[in-house]
C-alpha cells in the first residue's frame, strides 16, 4: 500500500512526517516490526492524518496482527470521515480476512460519505480506479456471503520443490498421456519453459526445456499437442519479430529435444497481443488470448480458430457470454472440446482475476461462465488451470499463503461440479496393405446418433478425443482405396486403455470385402436405423465414384436361434442395405444381396463378444470395371 495524501484541514507538522516517512521507509525494507514503531511515533505525534493511520494498517496487515490492522483502519475513517478511499481500504482489507458482511457495512458507509456535512467531491470523492473497484469488491463480498460450502474436499497442495522454486512458477500444462509436467519460471525477469517427467515416485526435478525454444529473451505459457507419434508445443513469443508485440508459435519435438520455433502466421497473429494458446486433443481447434483485435470485446478477449484439412481458418471472437469489457485470459480447453477454463477480472469472482469454466451444448453453444468457486479462488491472482485426461486432477498457480515465494503450481481434486467429460481418445495410423507404406486418407469420426462430423482431416497418422457413452463411427478413405469403417462404443472407467487403430487400406480389386460396421438394425429385425445412414453414404459414394463398379451385400448372424430363421434374417437385411442403395439412384443390376446366416463366423459363438463380431454386413467387390 503506498502512502495515502491525506485531506484533513490540520496543519502538517514536518517531524510527524518525517516519522511517516521513515516508517514508509522500514516497510519497504521489509522491517516491518521496527516499521510498526515508527509508525506509533507519527501517530503519537499527531493523530489527525489518516495517512499514518493507513500506513499503520498496511504494517499490521503484513504482520498479520488483524485487530490492530482493523482497529488503524478505522481510525484513518474517524480521522478524515468524509473521504471515500478511507472506506474502500478498509472493505478490500476485511474481505480479505473473510469479514463479508462487515465488508459489505464498509461498502455502504462508502456510498453514504457523500451526505456527510462537508463533503467536498473535487478532494473527498473516490476517483475512477477505486470506484470500479468498489462494485468489483461488493460482487465479490455478495458471492462469498453466498457461498456457504467452502469445498474443504479439494486437497489443494503445493507440488514441492521438484516444481517450485523462489521464484515464481504458472502456466502448467501436459501431454494428453499425462507422462510430460510443463511450464514457465520466471528467473531475475526471464520466463523460460520448464519440463519435469512422471516417475513411480512422483514428478522428477524440473529442468530447462531441452532444445531450441527457451532463448534470452522471454517465451510462456504453452499448450502441449501429442499426436500419434509426434508431439507439438504451441506458446507465445514477444518482442521477437513476427506481426504483432506478442506471437503465437509452435515447436516439434525431434527426438529428445524441441525443434525451431515456427510463427502460426498471420491468419492467427495480429498486429497488436495474441498470446496464451490452449490447442484442443485432436489438434484442430486453438483457443487464445488476444488485445485490441478487430472484433473485441474489451480489454483482452478469448478467440477461437479452427483447422479444416491443415489450414487454419479465421479466428472467431467468443462473443459477449464470455468476454467483458476487462481481460479474459489463460484459457484452457480440455480434451473433451467442450469445457473451456479461463481466468477473468470482469465476470463476477472473489479476487483480482478468478478461476471460470464454461461447457458446450450438444448444438455447440457455449453457456454462461460459472465461477470456480471459493477454496480455488482466492483475494489473490488465481490464473492458468489445466485438467488432466482424466477429469480428475487439476493444476493452477497461485499466490496463496505458504508457498516457496512468488507464484507456485498447485495441484488439486476437482469437485464433480467442475469436472469435464472424461476422455479416451483414437490412437492410429493409416498404411497401404500392400506395400506396408504410410498413407494419407481422409479421416471423419462421427457421433452416430446425431450424424455429427466431430473430425474430418486428411492425415497419415490421428490422434482424437472420445467421450464415454456416445456411440463412434470411424470412417477412412483414399481414392482409389476401399474405405475402413470402424465403431466405438467407449465406456465410463475405460479412459486409461486408449483405442488404438491400425488402419490398412486396400486398392479396388475383385473379391475385396469392407465390414460395415455401422449399419445397424433392431434385435432381430431387419429394418434399418436411421444410425447406418452414415455409413451407406460411404457406400454410395464409392458407387458413384465407380460407375462400373458391381457389389455384393451379404448379411451375417451368429449362432443363437435356428440355422433357417438366422438365414432368412440375414438375407432380409442385405436386401435392406440394397433397398436403400437402389432408392439413392444405384442401378439394382449393380447390387446383389445374399444371406449367409451363421455359416461364415467371424469370430466364435461362445462368448458375447464373439458373437457381436458375428453379427454384421459386409460389402464384397464383384466387379470393378468391365
Amino acid at each position: 500500500m503506498g502512502v495515502l495524501i491525506s485531506n484533513a484541514s490540520a496543519q502538517r507538522n514536518s517531524k510527524c512526517d518525517k516519522y511517516r516517512d521513515k516508517a514508509y521507509q522500514e516497510f519497504q525494507m521489509q522491517d516491518y516490526k521496527k516499521a510498526a514503531k515508527t509508525i506509533k511515533k507519527a501517530i503519537k505525534c499527531n493523530p489527525k492524518f489518516a495517512d499514518y493511520h493507513q500506513l499503520s494498517a498496511a504494517i499490521n496487515e503484513t504482520l498479520g496482527d488483524t485487530a490492530m490492522a482493523i482497529n488503524a483502519h478505522q481510525c484513518a475513517i474517524n480521522a478524515e470521515p468524509k473521504y471515500q478511499a478511507n472506506y474502500y481500504y478498509f472493505a478490500s482489507y476485511l474481505y480479505r480476512i473473510e469479514k463479508y458482511q462487515q465488508c459489505l457495512d464498509a461498502i455502504e458507509d462508502f456510498y453514504e460519505a457523500e451526505y456527510i456535512e462537508g463533503f467536498n467531491p473535487k478532494r473527498d470523492a473516490a476517483k475512477g480506479p477505486i470506484l470500479e473497484k468498489i462494485e468489483r469488491l461488493k460482487a465479490s463480498a455478495t458471492l462469498s456471503m453466498k457461498d456457504s460450502k467452502l469445498m474443504a474436499n479439494l486437497n489443494i497442495q503445493n507440488m514441492g520443490p521438484e516444481i517450485n522454486t523462489a521464484n515464481s512458477e504458472y502456466w502448467p500444462g501436459m501431454g494428453l498421456d499425462g507422462s510430460t509436467f510443463v511450464f514457465t519460471r520466471l528467473v531475475d525477469h526471464q520466463e523460460d519453459f520448464y519440463f519435469s517427467y512422471r516417475r513411480s515416485s512422483g514428478w522428477s526435478k524440473a529442468i530447462p526445456a531441452p532444445g531450441r525454444i527457451n532463448t534470452p529473451e522471454n517465451e510462456g505459457t504453452s499448450s502441449v499437442f501429442v499426436g500419434a507419434d509426434k508431439q507439438w508445443l504451441y506458446f507465445t513469443v514477444c518482442n521477437q519479430g513476427g506481426f504483432g508485440s506478442c506471437d503465437l508459435f509452435y515447436s516439434e519435438l525431434n527426438g529428445n529435444k524441441w525443434g525451431p520455433r515456427n510463427n502460426m502466421g498471420e491468419v492467427i497473429n495480429s498486429e497488436f497481443w495474441d498470446a496464451q494458446p490452449s490447442i484442443s486433443a485432436d489438434g484442430n481447434t486453438l483457443v487464445f488470448s488476444s488485445a485490441r483485435r478487430k472484433g473485441s470485446q474489451g480489454d483482452k478477449d478469448l478467440w477461437i480458430a479452427k483447422r479444416i484439412n491443415g489450414v487454419w481458418q479465421e479466428p472467431v471472437n467468443m462473443g459477449p457470454k464470455i468476454n467483458t469489457k476487462k481481460s479474459e485470459q489463460a484459457p484452457f480447453l480440455h480434451y473433451d472440446g467442450r469445457t473451456l477454463y479461463f481466468s477473468s477480472d470482469g465476470h463476477d469472482g472473489y479476487g483480482e482475476h478468478d478461476l471460470f469454466l464454461v461447457r458446450m451444448n450438444e448444438a455447440g453453444e457455449w453457456g454462461e461462465p460459472q465461477n470456480l468457486g471459493k477454496g480455488i479462488n482466492t483475494q489473490t491472482n488465481d490464473v492458468g488451470f489445466y485438467v488432466d485426461a482424466l477429469g480428475q486432477k487439476a493444476y493452477f498457480a497461485s499466490q496463496r499463503s505458504g508457498g516457496y515465494g512468488g507464484m507456485d503450481i498447485y495441484s488439486m481434486d476437482l469437485p464433480e461440479h467442475l469436472k469435464p467429460i472424461p476422455v479416451n481418445y483414437l490412437l492410429g495410423y493409416i498404411v497401404d496393405e500392400a506395400s506396408q507404406e504410410p498413407l494419407q486418407a481422409k479421416v471423419k469420426l462421427i457421433d452416430v446418433e446425431s450424424e455429427q462430423v466431430l473430425y474430418e482431416d486428411s492425415v497419415i497418422e490421428f490422434l482424437i478425443p472420445i467421450v464415454p457413452n456416445k456411440n463412434y463411427a470411424l470412417l477412412t478413405q483414399a481414392n482409389g482405396y476401399l474405405f475402413d469403417s470402424r465403431n466405438f462404443q467407449p465406456l465410463p472407467g475405460t479412459q486409461d486403455k486408449p483405442f488404438e487403430v491400425a488402419v490398412l487400406l486396400k486398392q479396388y480389386t475383385t473379391n475385396q470385402i469392407v465390414r460395415l460396421n455401422n449399419i445397424f438394425f433392431d434385435v432381430d429385425k431387419f429394418n434399418l436405423k436411421a444410425e447406418s445412414y452414415t455409413e451407406l453414404q460411404e457406400v454410395l459414394r464409392i458407387l458413384n465414384q465407380n460407375p462400373e463398379m458391381h457389389i455384393e451385400i451379404s448379411g451375417h448372424t451368429d449362432n443363437t436361434g435356428s440355422v433357417e430363421h438366422n438365414q432368412v434374417l440375414s438375407k432380409n437385411r442385405a436386401e435392406a442395405v440394397v433397398s436403400y442403395l437402389v432408392n439413392k439412384g444405384i442401378d439394382k443390376k449393380r447390387l446383389t444381396s445374399i444371406g449367409y446366416g451363421s455359416s461364415k463366423p467371424a469370430d466364435s459363438n461362445e462368448t458375447e463378444s464373439g458373437r457381436a463380431m458375428n453379427r454384421r454386413i459386409e460389402m464384397r467387390i464383384v466387379k470393378v470395371k468391365n
